[in-house]
């Protein structure tokens, strides 16, 4: 089984359930290949690759540690953007209104992980949330319309965990929450295994 892990920020479900109605209505305009099923949009804070039970109790309780303090905040999710080529690109994703919290959290999380040891991507965090991959090239270019939405914005959201996520590709939908990190709050990880 191909399993890995990544620490996360979860969306609710009346946002993910809002994101996936204008995705389902998006779909004819722009043909990727897979979309992303509801359930597993979230925001990646950090990727882990492969870990063994020890690794992962290890960053869990060293992020708890440092995300004790770190109030609850909100996001909020406007428009689209691609990676990738940007007549065939690779992936589609949400993008969020910057938010200086998030970047402190995501932050504390990547310390947390290079501390116990995992070696992390080094490139720029870009808070994003994927929604689908693969353009279609045989339907040509994609439209340079079909993203421009300047109006389409979710409501606000509030941010109140940090989520250890495991991965089971073969699956659908592929990510389980394996452990949470409530922020502000003194208790200790929550495990759910």
């Amino acid at each position: 089984m191909n399993r890995h892990f990544f620490i996360a920020v979860p969306l609710p479900s009346d946002i993910k359930a809002a994101l996936n109605d204008k995705c389902e209505k998006m779909k004819t305009d722009v043909p990727f290949k897979r979309w992303v099923h509801q359930e597993d949009y979230h925001i990646t804070l950090a990727f882990l690759g492969h870990a063994d039970e020890k690794q992962l109790q290890d960053v869990m309780d060293e992020a708890r540690k440092n995300l004790l303090n770190i109030p609850p905040f909100e996001l909020c999710i406007q428009g689209f953007k691609t990676f990738g080529r940007q007549e065939y690109p690779r992936i589609l994703w949400a993008d969020l209104l910057e938010s200086q919290q998030l970047n402190i959290v995501q932050e504390l999380v990547y310390q947390d992980c290079m501390k116990v040891g995992f070696e992390l991507d080094k490139k720029p965090f870009i808070p994003h949330i994927t929604v689908a991959r693969k353009w279609d090239v045989a339907c040509g270019k994609i439209p340079s319309e079909a993203l421009m939405e300047d109006n389409f914005q979710l409501p606000k959201f509030l941010v109140e965990e940090v989520v250890l996520y495991e991965s089971k590709i073969e699956e659908t939908p592929k990510y389980y929450k394996k452990a949470v990190i409530r922020l502000d709050d003194n208790r200790s990880v929550k495990s759910l295994l």
